[in-house]
C-alpha cells in the first residue's frame, strides 16, 4: 500500500530540499565547482573544479543520483586532477525527457557529444554503480581517449549463478521502486554497510523525492538494461551484459568494490577482472555499495595512486 504524507511530512521536506540544496551550494562553492550547461540535446548540466592540472578525470554518477554526490570525494581528488562532473539526462539538473529513450547506447553518444564540446582529447574516466557501465561502454568505444578507467562497484557486468539487482528485477522487486518510508529505509540499508544518519527533514524530503520520482526511475531502468527483451526471453542477462566488451577495454582499470555490497556482488570484481586485458581489483572489506560515499577519502586516494602509478 502506498503511503501517503501528510501535510506535516511535506512540509517538513519542503523544509529538508531547501537545507539539502543549501548544502550542496555552499560545498560546491567551497570546492570551486564552476557549474556549465552542455545544451546537447538532450540538456546536461555539469560541474567544473579546477582547471590549472595536467590530468582531467571525467566522473560519472550511478542511478538516482546526482554530480553533487562526488563532491565528498572531490575534497581529495582537486588537487592533483581537474574534475569534470555530469549531470546524466535524466537525473540531477539534466532534465526529465518522457520522449527520450535512456537505453546505455543513447547515453555513450549523449557524453560523446559532451566530453568533445567541453574540448577534451584525453581523459581519466570514473564511474560509480551505474555510472560504471556506462564509463566501461564508453572506454570499449573509444580506447585512445580514456587513459585509465576506475569502476567502483560497477553495473553492467554479468557474473553467471551469483543473484544481484537484475535477477530482483526480473522477479519483480525493484529496489529503487519507493513506496513507503519503510521502503526507503531498506534502499539505505542496502546501499550503505551503515546507513548515515538524517536530520528528520532531509530524510522526509528524500522519502517524498524517492516516492515522486519511482516511476521515473522505472522507465529508465528498464531502458537502460533492455528489461523488455531479456523478460521476453529474446536476450539472456549475459548478453544484455557488458562481458563482451571486456576484451575491448584496453586501458589500466581498477575495480573499486566494496565487500558489503548487496545490490552488485563483490566477486564481480576478480570475474571481471579476468575478462580485461588490464585490470586490477581493490576490495573494501567495511563499505557497501558506495565507497565514494562512505570512505571518500581513502576511495580518493587510492583512485590517485592507481591513476599516477598506470602513468609511471
Amino acid at each position: 500500500m502506498t503511503f501517503k504524507p501528510s501535510m506535516a511530512f511535506r512540509a517538513k521536506a519542503k523544509a529538508g530540499e531547501a537545507m539539502v540544496e543549501a548544502f550542496l551550494k555552499k560545498n560546491g562553492k567551497r570546492l570551486g565547482a564552476s557549474l556549465h550547461t552542455h545544451q546537447g540535446p538532450p540538456l546536461m548540466a555539469w560541474s567544473k573544479i579546477g582547471s590549472d592540472k595536467k590530468e582531467t578525470l571525467v566522473l560519472i554518477h550511478g542511478f538516482g543520483d546526482r554530480k553533487e554526490s562526488f563532491y565528498f570525494i572531490a575534497e581529495f581528488l582537486k588537487e592533483r586532477l581537474n574534475l569534470v562532473i555530469p549531470d546524466l539526462p535524466g537525473f540531477g539538473n539534466s532534465g526529465m525527457d518522457p520522449d527520450l529513450v535512456y537505453g546505455l547506447d543513447n547515453y555513450i553518444d549523449w557524453l560523446d557529444r559532451f566530453i568533445e564540446q567541453t574540448g577534451l582529447d584525453t581523459f581519466h574516466l570514473a564511474g560509480c554503480s551505474m555510472g560504471g557501465a556506462i564509463a566501461a561502454k564508453l572506454a570499449a568505444q573509444f580506447p585512445s581517449r580514456v587513459k585509465t578507467l576506475s569502476l567502483v562497484g560497477s553495473a553492467g557486468f554479468y557474473l553467471p549463478g551469483k543473484p544481484s539487482i537484475y535477477d530482483e528485477v526480473i522477479a519483480g522487486s525493484n529496489i529503487f521502486y519507493i513506496s513507503s518510508p519503510g521502503d526507503f529505509e531498506t534502499l539505505q540499508s542496502r546501499i550503505f554497510r551503515k546507513s548515515p544518519p538524517l536530520p528528520t527533514c532531509v530524510k522526509e524530503y528524500m522519502i517524498l523525492k524517492a516516492m515522486g520520482d519511482r516511476k521515473w526511475l522505472a522507465k529508465i531502468f528498464d531502458e537502460l538494461v533492455d528489461m523488455d527483451s531479456i523478460q521476453s526471453g529474446k536476450i539472456s542477462l549475459e548478453q544484455a551484459s557488458l562481458n563482451h566488451l571486456c576484451k575491448d577495454i584496453t586501458m589500466p582499470v581498477m575495480l573499486f568494490w566494496g565487500r558489503h555490497d548487496s545490490l552488485l556482488p563483490c566477486e564481480t570484481a576478480p570475474f571481471v577482472e579476468e575478462l580485461l586485458p588490464r585490470a586490477q581489483v581493490h576490495i573494501y572489506e567495511e563499505y557497501g555499495h558506495v565507497p565514494h560515499l562512505e570512505g571518500p577519502r581513502q576511495l580518493a586516494g587510492d583512485m590517485l595512486d592507481f591513476i599516477y602509478g598506470s602513468a609511471s
